[in-house]
């Protein structure tokens, strides 16, 4: 029973109650004892009508007759057990049914509920006894108990009032002010708090709001008492979404506290405020929930303003992406060539620094290569500018797609390129190098409508670090050397600056 609510187990006293005022108007009025007297009267009017019809049969000595009457009135009336006739001597002389064995406690000349005796006459003179066996009128077994018109009424009167009860006084008490147990000194405390303050009882019902709660959600007392906290309309911070747990009801169904819960609170259609709450469950002397208290800070001008921050770091970051695509358009357009997309020639310069610095700390072998297009100035002159800009393009991605990521391609000047090959030496610089001059080939070999219809080669001059010089501009000055060494040599070949050193040719 202390786990039933008390609105159930008031009902359950109040129908209880119900049932024992039933109970005391029919000791009072006799509803039941008239009841059973007008049986008794049944029975007795039975039995009599019965025994005038067999004195009547009696005097003609008609057993035959008598026999089927009260055979024929056995059968149609449910109520009777046993019928005999008993003559003066106490000899039956017609049995319908176990007439002995249900006779056999009935003292003479008395007549019970069950046990109705009618003396039957013979003229004007005593026969003997008509005597007829009844059903209980009480029930006896537990199922027969139940089949009993009061019990049944008693059983009714006890779940239709139980029922009815509850579902009364869950509609009444929810409109009742529960707020009215509550000291007027803890009202006026919690109303003094800038916070608003709500306590629930166990069924997430409002018991009390104090005065900065209600003015938040804009809503009169007596119109939050008795309302489920959670039938309001609160929503996920900055959406239109209903918020999927809410605080209050999680330490009902969880228990334990709720902290710094954050939720929204849809005032009406242009209004919204949001909400830092804190819920605690509320416990009896048994450690038992009977309710929860929650705390509900207004943090809407601050969500707004963290809001209106989070918008300002968007645009910001939207802002920065944009300098940075920006700076890299700038970067490429500072470092780049804009016909071929190669490395500048003032970029080129600054990274092959670098790389000579790397390479000369580390100890690696590098490589500086230099190409340039063979009898470019007619191909000018037959095709015109356009033209040969078309072919410098063809031939910077040719180049590129030779050359690993590590490596650097810059345009040198009009028809000329500069390539740097880090950590390649001597003997592997001729082999990248004539590599190169026959992907160039291999691309200008056949006629090409687009183009033109004659073979575009290039010469390539090669100088690497191991041929006694740490500075880039003379690194690129021995390739350049060996460039005019392969253009004197016919075109369309690479020379190599340490072979034509060493075979001490002069150049001009």
């Amino acid at each position: 029973m202390s786990k039933l609510s008390p609105i159930a187990r008031i009902s359950i006293g109040l129908a209880l109650l119900t049932i024992s005022i039933l109970l005391a108007a029919d000791a009072i009025f006799g509803f039941s004892r008239a009841r059973l007297e007008a049986a008794l009267d049944v029975r007795q009017k039975f039995t009599e009508s019965l025994a005038i019809q067999l004195s009547v049969l009696l005097r003609n000595n008609d057993i035959d007759s008598i026999t089927t009457t009260i055979q024929a009135l056995s059968k149609r009336n449910d109520e009777v057990v046993s019928i005999a006739l008993r003559d003066a001597r106490g000899i039956t002389n017609v049995t319908v049914g176990d007439h002995e064995r249900h006779w056999a406690d009935v003292s003479d000349d008395k007549s019970t509920p069950t046990h109705v005796q009618v003396t039957l006459y013979n003229g004007s003179r005593p026969w003997g006894k008509l005597e007829v066996g009844f059903t209980p009128l009480a029930p006896s077994g537990f199922l027969q108990v139940l089949k009993h018109p009061l019990v049944r009424l008693i059983l009714f009167i006890g779940v239709i009032s139980f029922v009815a009860y509850l579902i009364f006084l869950r509609r009444t008490l929810a409109h009742l002010d529960p707020s009215s147990v509550i000291p007027a000194r803890v009202k006026q405390a919690l109303n003094v708090l800038s916070e608003g303050v709500v306590l629930m009882d166990e069924t997430a019902r409002i018991v009390m709001a104090n005065t900065a709660f209600e003015q938040r959600v804009g809503a009169p007392t007596n119109s939050l008492l008795g309302r489920k906290l959670s039938d309001l309309d609160w929503t996920v911070p900055g959406t239109s979404l209903a918020a999927p747990t809410l605080p209050w009801s999680s330490v009902l169904n969880e228990g334990g506290k709720q902290n710094q819960v954050t939720i929204s609170l849809e005032i009406d259609k242009d209004s919204t405020r949001t909400f830092m709450v804190n819920a605690s469950p509320i416990l009896d002397d048994r450690g038992n929930m009977r309710g929860v208290l929650s705390t509900f800070d207004d943090v809407t001008e601050l969500e707004k303003k963290n809001q209106e921050l989070e918008r300002m770091l968007r645009l910001l970051d939207a802002s920065r992406g944009e300098v940075r695509r920006q700076n890299e358009k700038l970067q490429i357009l500072a470092t780049r060539d804009t016909l071929t997309s190669c490395l500048n020639r003032r970029s080129f310069f600054e990274r092959l620094e670098a790389e000579v610095k790397n390479a000369c700390v580390d100890a690696l072998p590098l490589t500086c290569v230099m190409a340039d297009i063979d009898h470019f100035k007619s191909i000018n002159d037959t095709y015109g500018h356009a033209m040969g800009d078309k072919i410098i393009r063809e031939i910077a991605d040719a180049l590129r797609m030779g050359l690993r990521s590590v490596d650097l391609l810059g345009r040198y000047g009009g028809e000329e390129f500069c390539i740097v090959l880090p950590g390649v030496d001597a003997g592997k610089s001729m082999e990248i190098a004539e590599r190169l001059r026959s992907l160039v080939a291999a691309t200008f070999s056949r006629s090409r409508s687009d183009l033109l219809d004659r073979p575009v080669t290039m010469s390539f001059g090669v100088s690497t670090l191991d041929n006694g010089t740490t500075d880039p501009a003379q690194l690129v000055d021995q390739a350049d050397k060996a460039l005019y060494e392969a253009k004197n040599s016919g075109r369309n070949c690479v020379r190599r600056w340490g072979d034509i050193q060493a075979n001490d040719v002069a150049y001009g």
